[in-house]
Order: C-alpha cells, then sequence, then structure tokens
C-alpha cells in the first residue's frame, strides 16, 4: 500500500512540474507577443512626437523669415537664431527651445539649407519609418519613405506664387474665388532641370513641400473643397514627378 501511494504522489508531483512548465512557456510567449506590441506602439508614439516637433521647427523657420525686418527677407543661418532672433531692438524668440529628436535621443538635428541658411530640419536616424502613409496632407511627401531622414521639414516661401495667388483674389473681399487654387508646377524659380535617379524622391517632395505650401497660403478654409482639390493637385504632381 505504501508503494502505491508513494507511486501516486510521484505521478501528481509529475503533471503539477509539467503543468508548471506549460504555463511558464505560455507566459513566455505572451509576454514576448506583448513586448513587441508595446516595442511599435512606443515607436508609434515617437513618430507622432517626430512630426510634431518637426512642424514647430517649420513653422519657427517660416517665422524667422516672415518677420526680417526691411525688404529682403532671410532663413536663418543657425537653430539658435529661431531661439534669440537678435535683428530686432527687443530680442524675439521664434522656438521656445531646441527640442531633442525622439527617434535619435539627441539634440542633433540635420540642416536642409539654401544658400548657407537653414530652410528646414530632419532627423539623422536612418531606421525605417513604422509608418508608411496616412499622413496629413502638409506631410504626404513621408509616404513610403524609407528613412526617417526623408521625413524633411522645409519652409518654402514662393514669392511669385503668393502674387499670383493675390491677383486671382476678386476686388470683393466677400466674393468666394471663381476656382481652387492650384500649386505652380514648376516650382520656386521656373522650371526644374531633370533630376538624377538618386534625387528624385528629394526633388519631387521638395516640389510637393513647396505646392502644399502654397494651397495654406492661398485655401483660407483647409478644410474646404477648394483646398483639397489643391493638395490632390500637388499629390498628383508628386506621382507625375516621381514617374518621370
Amino acid at each position: 500500500m505504501a508503494t502505491g501511494r508513494h507511486t501516486f504522489v510521484r505521478h501528481q508531483q509529475g503533471f503539477t512540474y509539467l503543468g508548471l512548465l506549460m504555463f511558464i512557456i505560455i507566459s513566455g510567449i505572451a509576454l514576448a507577443s506583448t513586448g513587441q506590441v508595446w516595442h511599435a506602439e512606443a515607436q508609434r508614439e515617437k513618430e507622432r512626437e517626430l512630426l510634431f516637433i518637426g512642424e514647430q521647427f517649420r513653422k519657427a523657420i517660416g517665422s524667422y523669415y516672415e518677420n526680417t525686418p526691411g525688404g529682403v527677407k532671410h532663413y536663418p543661418l543657425t537653430l539658435q537664431d529661431l531661439l534669440d532672433d537678435k535683428r530686432f531692438v527687443k530680442t524675439r524668440h521664434h522656438l521656445r527651445r531646441i527640442y531633442r529628436d525622439p527617434i535619435t535621443r539627441t539634440v542633433q538635428w540635420g540642416l536642409v539649407r539654401e544658400q548657407g541658411r537653414i530652410t528646414g530640419v530632419h532627423s539623422l536616424s536612418t531606421a525605417k519609418p513604422f509608418k508608411r502613409d496616412g499622413f496629413l496632407r502638409e506631410f504626404v511627401d513621408f509616404t513610403n519613405a524609407e528613412e526617417y531622414t526623408d521625413w524633411r521639414f522645409i519652409y518654402t516661401q514662393n514669392a511669385a506664387a503668393l502674387s499670383a495667388i493675390a491677383a486671382t483674389q476678386p476686388g470683393n473681399a466677400g466674393t468666394p474665388p471663381s476656382g481652387p487654387a492650384r500649386p505652380n508646377p514648376s516650382g520656386p524659380s521656373g522650371p526644374v532641370a531633370p533630376a538624377k535617379p538618386g534625387n528624385r524622391f528629394a526633388l519631387c517632395g521638395s516640389q510637393l513641400t513647396i505646392a502644399n505650401a502654397q494651397c495654406r497660403e492661398s485655401c483660407g478654409d483647409l478644410t474646404g473643397p477648394a483646398c483639397h482639390a489643391c493638395f490632390d493637385a500637388a499629390s498628383d504632381a508628386r506621382r507625375a514627378c516621381l514617374r518621370n
């Protein structure tokens, strides 16, 4: 009888051990899956933060440019100029601080320059973004970007395009424009020379950024049908640019 009881106890202990082992395995799989989901969501949150911060830089660069004293407008030479604009008797602040890049976790940013001056910023990360599409219209050129460095937050101002837009406005301010605004397909300074294949993505993206800026300036109501038509035309022009 004692031997039978001992055998039963050993079998019971064996089943308990197997049950505990299965529990550990299942728990490990669940934790690994949860960890992957958490990592993906954390990365998406960083991307949302990058989009917000990049837009703050873009707006600050635009504020610096548009508020240039005198007749000739200039972009900043350094990001520090956005914090302390000393071109005025009283220093102006277009940006609260140099934000940290949420992807690289540093305050180092890639700079987009035009004639030595800063027109935009971008992350220095070469990692592939989680977000591939579904961007807001002003960020639509980020679609299918291969690296975060392709997310470029650029402020551009096309004086000729704005003059043309102003010319289309009717004399009576209460009368709506006769048709939707359309981006200038020739870019900031006339027709654009054919780009090398390796530069085509950046070139077409820059043209779209310029066109979207023109749309924002001309639409007034960003949710109206005229503005939607303008952004759609800009996107169509980018797709045509990439196909050429």
